[in-house]
């Protein structure tokens, strides 16, 4: 019983300071599996995880409206999720303008802090995909969250639509 209060606490210690990852993005892809010891926990990450696939989506498209729209929809998501206030202020940043290039940069920072909070999530149906793209952030590369293995560049969008590759994939 001691064992099992000590990993549950464990892994809200870690699931809590998820968003609160530095911006410099680790070149290890191996998975990091965190059990969260509250549905409420795992039901808010994975309401984040859908709002951000979709601002992702409309990043693709480039489309600076329909993410301008999608990020506000993302902000209200983190906004419960203890220790994500950085990650949410960048969501708030998108949605205050429909510019896609002030968009990606921002997602860019974005999804460094959003990818480790999914990590901890536990998905029963489709993996969670961690891609990458060499040549986004002035060629320092970039990660992003894709429901899909296929390559769908949210940092070029149209102009290079498949640069990248699944870096990782979260079960």
């Amino acid at each position: 019983m001691k064992k099992y209060f000590f990993i549950s606490a464990l892994a809200v210690t870690a699931l809590l300071g998820a968003c609160n990852q530095s911006h410099k993005q680790e070149s290890s892809t191996e998975v990091t599996s965190v059990e969260t010891s509250t549905e409420v926990a795992a039901n808010d990450t994975a309401k984040v995880y859908e709002a951000y696939l979709v601002v992702k989506d409309a990043l693709v498209q480039t489309d600076g409206k329909a993410a301008q729209q999608a990020a506000t929809k993302l902000t209200a998501a983190l906004s419960p999720v203890k220790g994500c206030d950085e990650a949410e202020g960048l969501s708030k940043k998108i949605a205050e303008t429909d510019d896609i290039k002030s968009q990606r940069t921002n997602f860019l920072q974005l999804s460094q802090d959003v990818i480790p909070l999914v990590k901890g999530l536990k998905t029963k149906s489709a993996p969670i995909y961690v891609a990458y793209c060499p040549m986004a952030n002035e060629g320092n590369g970039g990660y992003w969250l894709s429901a899909q293995k296929e390559i769908k560049n949210p940092y070029y969008g149209k102009d290079m639509m498949d640069c990248g590759e699944v870096k990782e994939e979260i079960k």
